[in-house]
Parts: C-alpha cells; structure tokens; sequence
C-alpha cells in the first residue's frame, strides 16, 4: 500500500517532479499534507514530471483534497476508519454496486495501483457513512419496508417492450405455446439495448426501474411470464428469473446500502459531503491555485 489508511497519512510515490522539491505541499486538509509527489504516483502518464498549473492537475487534486475531507469527518463524526486490508478486499472483490468502477480502473492503463487504492477507500467510506445517515434517521427503514418493498428486492428480469396491450398478449401467448423468451423478445421487443437478456445485469435493484415496472417484478411467480404492465415507455411481458428480498428489519438496519437504491442513497450522502467539505480547513499552494470559497474546486493562480 502507498499510504496507511487509519493514521490518514498521505505516503509519497518514487518519481520526480517538475515543480523542483518532490516532497513540495500542494495542498493541505486540516493539518494533513498532499504532496506532488503523491499525486505524480496516481497517474503513469505523469511519468517523472508533473506540472501542477493545469486544469488537469487541479481537477485530480480536488478530489483528493475532497476524499481526505471525507476520510476526517468519517472518523470526527463516526469514528470510521478503513484498513489496508479492506482496501486490498475492495479492489479484489467489490460489491456488485462498485463492481463496474474497479474493472474500469483495473482496464485502465493510466491509473496506478495508488489511484485504485484511494478509490476503495473513498468508495468504503461513501458505504459506511451513508448506512450511519440512513440508521440515524429514526422511522426511515421501518417506513422503507412497510411502504416500498420492491426498493429492496433484487433480481434478474427479462422482459419484452411493445407498443399495445395487444401486442403484449400475443407475445404471451406465443411463449406460453412453447417459443423462446429471448427469442421473442429479439423478434419484436422495442428495447434494443436490453434484447432478450436481463436487464442490468444480475442482480440488478428493482428499485432503479420505474414505479409499475418494479411492483410487478417484486410479485411475479418465477420463470413464468407476466404482463401486460404499463409504464411510461410502453407495455412489457416480464419474465423474473431468479429475487432476492426484501430484507428483514435486522439485515437492512445492518447493511442499508447493500438494499437501498442509488438514488436513495446519494439522496443521504450528497448533503453530508457537500457540508464535511464546508466544514473542512482547505489551503492549497499557491503555484496550483486557489481552493474555492464556495468549495467547487480549485481556481487557477490570479483568480
């Protein structure tokens, strides 16, 4: 590992940098320093020098100065800290939610094993403290579970899309006197991004479809197919081939972010960012630039 987690020290990649002194502070986030030569190591295109008055430069700083804003409020507020390990466990085998974002780093040539590290870490952190936002909020997983259930089940979906209820049944009919589904679904469906196969993956969250879509998948018998279901694109026959969930009380209250959607977590996350930043003492150099005062970013030197 190029840096130990728990005592929030930012450790210096082996490379030389243009702006003279490879330990020079470019950045400071309450008391804790980020060198150019911790940044040289994020990025092979870097190579042996970095210049640190560009656009490019100050937005890859940014984000560090705003994942060690997050990693000192984690620990105030939470007492969250991460380890090496699970840092190593992260990038190994990430939750099905981080899965796309590792195997983009791991086919990306440019980024370094410290870019993916301070990635898991952010992406640890991002996970812990939105599950202490959501436990905090008192009534709001029981609320979750009575209310919306399909938010909290998985599955693998397949479904054919067409234009009238009509044509929805004799897609029917047609599976259930013995063709394919995908085939079918190949044959007319009017989703051509999904075809024949499951819809994001598997498991994908129900909670991401829309509202009708969702309920449907939620209750559907297995490997038999359902519809007509309206929604806003059209009439869909769907197949549900294997859910998961909903949760129980106990296994959401201990893994929200495991059940949660997307869009329901970053709802709890995105304010307490946007204030752990406010909240942060932020100085960067002045050969870089400026850090915003209305915390965006960093403005380039005589703005």
């Amino acid at each position: 590992m190029r840096f130990r987690i728990a005592s929030l020290a930012v450790v210096a990649a082996l490379v030389a940098v243009a702006c003279g002194d490879t330990s020079q502070v470019v950045a400071t986030v309450d008391g804790d320093d980020i060198t150019a030569h911790y940044m040289a190591s994020l990025r092979e295109s870097y190579g042996q020098t970095i210049n640190v008055n560009t656009e490019e430069f100050r937005n890859e700083l940014s984000q560090n100065i705003i994942r060690l804003a997050i990693v000192h409020q984690a620990e105030e507020q939470f007492g969250i800290t991460v380890t090496d390990e699970e840092i190593a466990s992260r990038i190994t085998d990430p939750p099905l939610r981080w899965r796309a974002l590792f195997a983009e780093l791991e086919a990306d040539t440019d980024t370094t094993a410290a870019f993916a590290e301070s990635q898991a870490q952010l992406s640890i952190l991002r996970d812990r403290v939105t599950a202490e936002l959501i436990r905090g909020e008192a009534g709001y997983i029981q609320s979750v579970l009575d209310d919306s259930p399909q938010e909290l089940t998985a599955g693998c979906v397949r479904h054919v899309l067409v234009g009238s209820q009509l044509e929805a049944e004799a897609v029917i009919q047609r599976i259930e006197t013995g063709e394919d589904f995908a085939t079918v679904a190949a044959d007319v469906t009017l989703d051509t991004a999904s075809g024949g196969d499951v819809i994001g993956g598997c498991p994908v969250g129900f909670g991401g479809f829309v509202p009708e879509f969702a309920a449907a998948a939620a209750t559907a018998p297995l490997n038999q197919p359902v519809g007509p279901v309206q929604t806003q694109f059209g009439f869909h026959v769907i197949r549900v081939e294997e859910r998961i969930g909903p949760p129980t009380l106990e296994e959401l209250q201990a893994d929200p972010v495991r059940y949660l959607p997307g869009a329901t977590l970053s709802g709890f996350f995105t304010p307490w960012f946007n204030e752990a930043v406010r909240e942060s003492d932020i100085s960067v150099a002045t050969a870089v630039g400026r850090w915003s005062p209305t915390g965006v970013g960093i403005l380039p030197p005589g703005q």
